[in-house]
C-alpha cells in the first residue's frame, strides 16, 4: 500500500548507533529503495549484512572511502554524535540526502556547519525523532494544534531508562556530548511541536553520582525551560531505572493549557482532561500514514508534507546547547538563534 517512487532510490549509511532501523526497516520493505553500502562506526554491522534484504550491501570501514566510492540518492547517518556533523556535511555536500541520527550537533558551531551545508546544497534533511510517530503522542500533537486544551502554558517531561552496558564512547564527552543531548532531544522535539512554542531560555543540572570510576555518563539530569509565551517546560531524566522493570524505558509527557490537559505514560497511553470534563479519558488515537523515513522520500520526491520540520530540529539543538552551556555555567543560557557560537 505505499506509494511508489517510479526508479530505484539509492541509500547509504554511516553507523547503526541509536534509530538504525528507522531507515534500513524501510528500506528493506520497499521494492523501489536499496541498501548501497554501509561505513562502520563503533557498533558492528555484521547482524545488518546477514539479513537476505542487505545480502548485496557493500561493507567499508570508514566513511571517507565508502563516500570517494559510491553514489547514493540519500545517507542515513547513524554514527557517535560527536562525528555526526561532519558527515552530515560532507553527505549535503555531495548532493545527497540526509536522514540523520539526534542530535544533529553537539555545539553551535557544528550547528551553524549542518545549517550552511544543507542550504548551499538545497538537499533534504530531516532527524530520527520517532516519538512523534507514536500514536498517543502524535494524537497529543493533534488535539494541542487543535486548540482542544488551549494556550500551552506547562509541560513536564520525563525520561527514565535502564543504564545496561553502554559503549565507551558514552563515557567520552567528546563522542557523547551529555545525557540532555543524547535523550532529552526527543521530549524537547515533543514539547516544541506540541506547544508550537519557541524556548526561549535555560537552566539545567546534570550530573554523574555514584557511577563506577571512569564512568562520566550522567544519570541524573533536570531543566527548565521558559517558552516564548513566559510558559514554562520541565524536563528531568535519569538511568536509575531498576533492571528489572517490565520496560527499559519510562515515558512522561503533561501538557496544560487554559482550557484543558493531556497527560502521556508510556504505561497508560494517552489521557486528557477538559474545562468540562469530570476526569480524565482516552481520547481515540490517531497514526500518520507512513513511516518517517518513508515519509521523508515522500516529502523530498513528491512534495508531501512531513511531521518534522527542519527549523524545528534546529531550535531543539539550539535549546539543548543551551542547556548544557547552563549544566557548566551554573547560570541561565539563553537559547541562542542561528549563527552563535
Amino acid at each position: 500500500s505505499w506509494p511508489r517512487f517510479g526508479r530505484k532510490i539509492r541509500v547509504g549509511m554511516v553507523g547503526l548507533e541509536g534509530h538504525p532501523s528507522l531507515v534500513y526497516d524501510v528500506v528493506a520493505k520497499h521494492p523501489d529503495l536499496e541498501l548501497i553500502a554501509i561505513a562502520k562506526d563503533e557498533m558492528p554491522v555484521a547482524g545488518l549484512t546477514r539479513r537476505k534484504a542487505f545480502g548485496r550491501t557493500r561493507v567499508y570501514d570508514g566513511f571517507e572511502t565508502m563516500f570517494q566510492r559510491e553514489s547514493f540518492d540519500v545517507v542515513g547517518i547513524c554514527n557517535t554524535n560527536g562525528h555526526r556533523a561532519r558527515v552530515i556535511v560532507e553527505a549535503a555536500r555531495r548532493g545527497w540526502h540526509v536522514a540523520a541520527e539526534k542530535p544533529v550537533a553537539l555545539n553551535g558551531g557544528e550547528l551553524q556547519a549542518v545549517r550552511e551545508a544543507i542550504s548551499k546544497a538545497g538537499v533534504g534533511f530531516t532527524s530520527l525523532l520517532p516519538m512523534r510517530y507514536e500514536p498517543p503522542l502524535y494524537t497529543m500533537a493533534r488535539l494541542a494544534h487543535s486548540g482542544a486544551i488551549g494556550d500551552v502554558l506547562l509541560m513536564n517531561a520525563q525520561k527514565s531508562y535502564k543504564l545496561g552496558s553502554r559503549a565507551d564512547w558514552y563515557n567520552n564527552p567528546a563522542l557523547f556530548g551529555s545525557t540532555m543531548q543524547w535523550i532529552g532531544v526527543h521530549m524537547m522535539d515533543l514539547m516544541h511541536w506540541v506547544s508550537g512554542q519557541r524556548f526561549r531560555t535555560a537552566y539545567s543540572y546534570e550530573k554523574s553520582v555514584e557511577q563506577p570510576a571512569g564512568s562520566t555518563m550522567e544519570n541524573v539530569a533536570g531543566a527548565v525551560f521558559q517558552l516564548e509565551n513566559s510558559g514554562v517546560a520541565t524536563l528531568n531524566m535519569d538511568y536509575l531505572r531498576p533492571n528489572a522493570a517490565a520496560t527499559h524505558g519510562d515515558d512522561r509527557l503533561r501538557v496544560a493549557g487554559t482550557k484543558g490537559i493531556l497527560e502521556y505514560r508510556l504505561r497508560d497511553g494517552l489521557l486528557s482532561l477538559g474545562s468540562g470534563s469530570a476526569d480524565l479519558v482516552k481520547p481515540p488515537l490517531a497514526a500518520p500514514p507512513f513511516p518517517l523515513f518513508l515519509e521523508f522520500l515522500l516529502h523530498v520526491y513528491q512534495q508531501r508534507p512531513m511531521l518534522i520540520r527542519r527549523e524545528e530540529i534546529f531550535h531543539v539543538v539550539e535549546a539543548l546547547n543551551a542547556a548544557r552551556q547552563s549544566s557548566e555555567s551554573g547560570c541561565a543560557a539563553p537559547v541562542s538563534g542561528p549563527g552563535a557560537a
